[in-house]
C-alpha cells in the first residue's frame, strides 16, 4: 500500500509539473520586445508556428499547432501583419490570429528616393520582392495605363509619403497606390499631367532640385540657377545626376571624384546639355513648385557647405573665390 501511495504521489507531482510547464508554454510571454508577424494567405498553423518561433514569440511549435487544432482555430487563421507586444503569450497569439486584427505594413518613403531605392525599401519590409516590383515599375504598358504617358518607368511618380499596405498587396497595387497619391497631390496643387511635355520637364527639374537642396527654402533659388543655365545654353553640371548614373550601376559614393563626372551617360549633366531623360528621384511637392516657379536672380553657380546649405555665385570667378574663402575659414 505504501508503495502504491508513493507512486500516486509521484504521478500527481509529475502531473502538476507537466501542467505547470504546459501552462508556462501557453500563457507566459517569451520576450519583452515588440515583434511584427507577417501572415500571408495560405499560411497554415505549421508555417505560422515556424514564423512565431523564429521571431522568439513562442517556445514550442508543436504545442502551438496542437493548441490551434484543439481550439478549432486552424480554419480561421487570418492573413495580415500583427504587432505583438512583450506581454503576448501563445494563447494570445492564437486569439489574435483568429480575430484577424492585423495592423498592415507601414512604410515611410522620404523625399528624394530614386525608383531603385524606393523598391529596395519595399523589399526590405518583406512586402514584395525587388525583382517583381521592378518588372512592374518598368512595364511600359503599366506606366501608360496608370500615368497616361509613354514613359520607360514610374520614376518621379511615386509620391514620398507614409503608406499603409496590406500584407498581401501585389506589386501592381503597391505602385498604383503611390502613383494615385502623386496624382491626387499634384492635381490639388493645380498641375495637369496631361500637359505632357511641360509637366514632365518640370518634374525632371524638380527631381534634381530635390537632391540639390539643403532645405525647402533653398529650392526656388536652386531652381532659378538651373533655369538660368538652361536659358544660356550652359550644361547643368548637377552632381546628383552623376550619383544617379552610379546608383544604376550599384555604386554609391559620399563624395564624387572628378573622374566620376566623366562617366558616360545621357543622365550625366556634366557631359550632356539640357535635362536628363527622366527624373532622377521621386520629388516632393515643394520641389515641383520650385521647379515650376523658380526664383528670379542672376546666379549661375552654387556649392554646398559642411552644414548642407548652398552658397550662390553669379560668375565662375566668384564661385571659385567663395570656395577658396570657405576652405580657409573651415
Amino acid at each position: 500500500m505504501k508503495s502504491i501511495h508513493k507512486i500516486l504521489i509521484a504521478l500527481t507531482a509529475m502531473s502538476i509539473v507537466a501542467i505547470a510547464v504546459l501552462a508556462w508554454l501557453i500563457f507566459a510571454p517569451m520576450t519583452s520586445e515588440t515583434r511584427m508577424l507577417h501572415v500571408r494567405r495560405g499560411d497554415n498553423a505549421r508555417i505560422i508556428a515556424n514564423k512565431l518561433y523564429d521571431l522568439g514569440l513562442i517556445r514550442n511549435r508543436f504545442i502551438f499547432v496542437q493548441l490551434v487544432k484543439l481550439s478549432g482555430s486552424d480554419r480561421f487563421l487570418k492573413a495580415g501583419s500583427y504587432v505583438f507586444e512583450g506581454n503576448a503569450g501563445m494563447l494570445e497569439a492564437v486569439k489574435r490570429l483568429r480575430q484577424g486584427k492585423s495592423t498592415g505594413i507601414n512604410i515611410t518613403f522620404p523625399e528624394g528616393l530614386s525608383l531603385y531605392r524606393t523598391l529596395r525599401l519595399i523589399d526590405q519590409s518583406g512586402l514584395a520582392k525587388y525583382d517583381s516590383l521592378y518588372k512592374v515599375a518598368t512595364d511600359t504598358a503599366f506606366v501608360r495605363r496608370h500615368i497616361g504617358l509613354p514613359l520607360s518607368s514610374v520614376e518621379g511618380f511615386l509620391y514620398p509619403e507614409t503608406y499603409r499596405f496590406d500584407i498581401d498587396a501585389s506589386p501592381d497595387s503597391i505602385l498604383v497606390l503611390m502613383i494615385t497619391e502623386f496624382q491626387r497631390r499634384t492635381k490639388a496643387a493645380g498641375y495637369s499631367i496631361s500637359d505632357t511635355t511641360d509637366f514632365y520637364q518640370t518634374l525632371i527639374l524638380a527631381s534634381i532640385v530635390e537632391k540639390e537642396a539643403g532645405s525647402r527654402e533653398e529650392m526656388p533659388q536652386i531652381a532659378g540657377v538651373f533655369h538660368n543655365r538652361l536659358r544660356l545654353g550652359m550644361k547643368m553640371e548637377s552632381c546628383p545626376t552623376v550619383d544617379y548614373v552610379l546608383e544604376r550601376k550599384g555604386i554609391r559614393k559620399v563624395v564624387l571624384s572628378y573622374r566620376d563626372t566623366g562617366t558616360p551617360s545621357p543622365y550625366n549633366t556634366y557631359l550632356v546639355a539640357g535635362l536628363p531623360p527622366t527624373p532622377i528621384c521621386n520629388p516632393s511637392l515643394s520641389a515641383l513648385q520650385a521647379a515650376s516657379a523658380p526664383q528670379k536672380h542672376s546666379y549661375l553657380y552654387f556649392f554646398a557647405d559642411r552644414q548642407g546649405n548652398n552658397v550662390f555665385s553669379g560668375s565662375y570667378e566668384e564661385h571659385l573665390a567663395k570656395q577658396r574663402s570657405y576652405r580657409k575659414g573651415s
